[in-house]
């Protein structure tokens, strides 16, 4: 009985309920339904396509074997050239070769027109009964033709043209070159292969059909037909497939597209088969389209309030009830539910409300962990700055090809490497910060040499004092950073330590140097602990010191920011605490 009442079966068999007989149904009509027609009807007109197009450029081939045999075996066309224009012998060959193309353009009912092509005259043997319009035609386009055809002599294909006095515009256009000026050649209109292609569909009352231009494998603009709901500008053939399935341009509706190459023209056809128009023979199939939804609606409005009884109820008393211990209603108490699991969501909402004055100490806990994580993340985050610069110096040194300096920074670095590896801790003792600086100062010897120099004044036994890592190498590097700029004397950094008597111990640590100092503006806002500038983002390491010195001491440690006399030189003095005074800020 407690299985039953659980949350979790009842979602799990109003689901199982609600969504698997649906997903099987659908399923099983999709899949063997629409999946096995689409492939079938697909193979259907993918074979009719390609045996199409397989004609036509059978056609179109035995039109140039036509037209090359013409060219090499008709004798009158090759006698033609003999004869002088105008002369008797000239009009009776032209006229023997005009009734040999009157004859040939309608065995071959592809053609639209034959012609011999000269400088000086054309025959034609046209179905067009404007003679004069196509003359001019020829001798418009086939000059182009020939041109083209000279400067591609490996093109042995039809070529595609276009012109606005033909009813089609576009049009195939073959010559074959005779003797001297004379070319023989024929014209196929588009329009007619793309009615022809069209009646196979039942003249669109099934699929649209087109031809269109193709440039290296791909589809240019359209030719003739193509006025379907599928554009196809831009599409790759080179890699045919069975189908590809494509939204209408302008609906949502899905089609089949198939398309295909020819072999003798740079043209492709296609056909575009509406799906919709494949389910027309599946009556019941439609009808369970339609009738589909209104049963999901159904079946959806149950499930929601069966869910909203047993879950969407409860979790809004439990919300509700959130709110107001949100609020400090303390006295908020939840009333039990029959399923299990927000029986337990209900005793322990109350218990959590008995209890919950006791978690201002776990949030204080959390608070400090937060705390000592951001100390951690800012403490790495000062650790990149002195590695980035590094290898800009190194860089630099490769690309001048200074082998030695590249090889001496390198095992300074590794020196700084290793030790940042060795002592991963909070805090170091101040002798070894400075065996830091030591690295850093040496790599930058190495960059500006006899121009840098670093002095110390400090007393041994302060060396031995804890102070947390990197805390005195970012005041060195932006010393070095901005009042090294343009410096033609030697730049001297020098850095102290002594005992704070005058505020109740501790020590005194400077950073001193004799470079252009902080700007004014700079100087103001370090001093007033306001955020920087964006330029100013490089001084970003001294805010991290900053901040990391609060989070370690509070107010037992400070920062001054000072320009040295006469406004050259910066003075940087770090107060540290004493040992009893670090006690009691941890404390």
């Amino acid at each position: 009985m407690v299985f039953v009442q659980s949350l979790k079966v009842k979602l799990l068999l109003s689901f199982v309920a609600v969504i698997v007989p649906l997903v099987l149904f659908m399923i099983v009509n999709t899949l063997y339904a629409k999946e096995v027609v689409r492939d079938k009807v697909s193979e259907t007109y993918r074979n009719t396509l390609d045996i199409f197009v397989k004609q036509t450029d059978n056609n179109l081939s035995a039109t140039s074997e036509y037209l090359m045999k013409m060219a090499i075996l008709d004798s009158d066309v090759g006698l033609l050239s003999s004869y002088p224009y105008a002369t008797d012998n000239y009009v009776l060959t032209k006229v023997r070769i005009y009734n040999k193309l009157i004859r040939d353009v309608g065995i071959y009912n592809m053609i639209d027109t034959i012609f011999l092509y000269s400088n000086s005259d054309v025959i034609i043997g046209t179905k067009n009964n404007n003679y004069e319009m196509m003359k001019q035609l020829l001798r418009d386009h086939v000059p182009d033709i020939i041109e083209n055809d000279t400067n591609n002599q490996g093109l042995d294909s039809w070529q595609v043209t276009s012109d606005e006095n033909m009813p089609s515009k576009n049009m195939l256009m073959k010559t074959i070159h005779v003797t001297d000026d004379i070319y023989v050649g024929a014209i196929i209109l588009v329009q007619d292969i793309a009615d022809m292609l069209d009646k196979q569909w039942s003249e669109g009352a099934i699929a649209d059909s087109g031809l269109y231009l193709t440039q290296q494998n791909q589809i240019v603009n359209t030719l003739a037909g193509g006025d379907g709901p599928v554009q196809l500008d831009g599409i790759n053939i080179g890699n045919e497939q069975a189908y590809v399935t494509m939204k209408g341009s302008e609906s949502s509706d899905s089609y089949l597209v198939m398309y295909k190459g020819s072999q003798t023209a740079n043209i492709a056809y296609s056909i575009m088969l509406p799906e919709k128009s494949m389910l027309q023979g599946l009556p019941f199939f439609q009808m369970v389209v339609f009738l589909l939804p209104i049963g999901i609606f159904i079946l959806l409005m149950l499930y929601l309030i069966f869910v909203q009884r047993i879950m969407f109820k409860p979790l809004g008393e439990l919300i509700l009830g959130m709110k107001k211990i949100s609020l400090g209603m303390l006295d908020v108490r939840l009333q039990s539910d029959k399923t299990v699991e927000f029986v337990f969501l209900a005793n322990t909402f109350n218990t959590m409300a008995e209890q919950i004055k006791t978690l201002k100490i776990g949030m204080y806990e959390e608070q400090l962990r937060v705390k000592q994580g951001e100390l951690k993340q800012l403490q790495a985050q000062i650790n990149p700055h002195f590695y980035m610069n590094s290898l800009n110096i190194i860089y630099n040194f490769a690309a001048l090809k200074d082998h030695e300096s590249v090889k001496k920074m390198s095992l300074h670095l590794a020196d700084y490497f290793r030790f940042i590896m060795r002592a991963n801790r909070d805090t170091i003792t101040l002798d070894e910060e400075l065996r830091h600086i030591d690295n850093y100062i040496t790599i930058q010897e190495l960059r500006f040499p006899n121009k840098l120099v670093v002095t110390y004044d400090i007393p041994e036994p302060l060396k031995n004092f804890p102070i947390p890592a990197l805390t005195v190498q970012p005041f060195v590097e932006n010393s070095i950073i901005h009042g090294f700029k343009n410096r033609k004397q030697l730049f001297v950094i020098h850095i102290s330590v002594q005992q704070d008597i005058q505020e109740g111990g501790g020590f005194l640590l400077t950073i001193a140097d004799n470079g252009v100092g902080f700007p004014p503006d700079v100087l103001e806002q370090l001093r007033e602990g306001k955020p920087l500038a964006e330029g100013e983002s490089s001084r970003l390491g001294i805010m991290n010191v900053a901040h990391r010195l609060s989070l370690h001491y509070g107010e037992g440690a400070s920062i001054r920011f000072a320009n040295g006399e006469e406004g050259t030189g910066t003075v940087i003095t770090i107060k540290f605490p004493s040992v009893t005074e670090r006690k009691a800020s941890a404390g």
